[in-house]
């Protein structure tokens, strides 16, 4: 078999590669890699093709913000290929100084010049989520529990004629369910009340 070239030695670790999502996103409750979970995965199969890795960084200005670059290269000693990735410093983070902001926009710089290199997709890793601000909530799916036993027609909200008193759709619902045993809209409560009746008052 004819010893691949240094392309080709480069598409079989993009193909072989698995760098498992190791990490736990507690905020946004998902799964994520990072920088080390990749390196680990891909320095067995560089070191199989004979390949070897050099990431380095750089600071970088554009208009008033600092930027860390991330430069990632595979070599075979002859050819070599080359991919960046940037990510903004903020300007302050609680609980980190100037040099652990740095450190952690490095990180995510690098994480992302690797995926690129190794071509891997990370659909549900933004740097926000996974320092814990925030994500948009999911709108609340309408609750289905204030319905009736029977025919699950939903429960809805009323006003007392004796008494001007306004009640919920729970309210209704807690209400039915105390007076017969279980929640029964108004037609069933009524099918309820003739069943207990004797046949000759029906």
């Amino acid at each position: 078999m004819a010893e691949l070239n240094f392309y080709q030695k480069l598409s079989d670790i993009q193909l072989r590669l698995k760098a498992p999502k190791s990490q736990y996103n507690n905020f946004g409750k998902y799964s994520y890699r990072n920088c080390e979970d990749i390196l680990e995965a891909v320095k067995p199969l560089l070191n199989e093709h004979q390949l070897y890795i050099n990431i380095s960084d750089s600071i970088e200005v554009i208009g008033n913000r600092f930027y860390v670059k991330a430069t990632v290269t595979v070599s075979d000693g002859v050819t070599s290929q080359t991919t960046t990735a940037y990510a903004r410093e903020e300007e302050s983070k609680k609980g980190m100084d100037g040099s652990q902001v740095t450190g952690a926009s490095s990180s995510y710089a690098r994480k992302y010049a690797l995926n690129g290199m190794f071509a891997i997709d990370d659909n549900k890793d933004s740097d926000t989520t996974n320092q814990g601000q925030k994500t948009k909530q999911e709108k609340p799916k309408e609750q289905k529990e204030y319905c009736c036993s029977n025919c699950g027609k939903p429960f809805e909200g009323f006003t007392a004629k004796s008494t001007g008193q306004k009640y919920t759709a729970a309210q209704a619902y807690h209400m039915s369910k105390e007076k017969y045993g279980k929640a029964l809209c108004g037609d069933c409560s009524g099918k309820s009340k003739n069943q207990n009746k004797p046949e000759e008052m029906i």
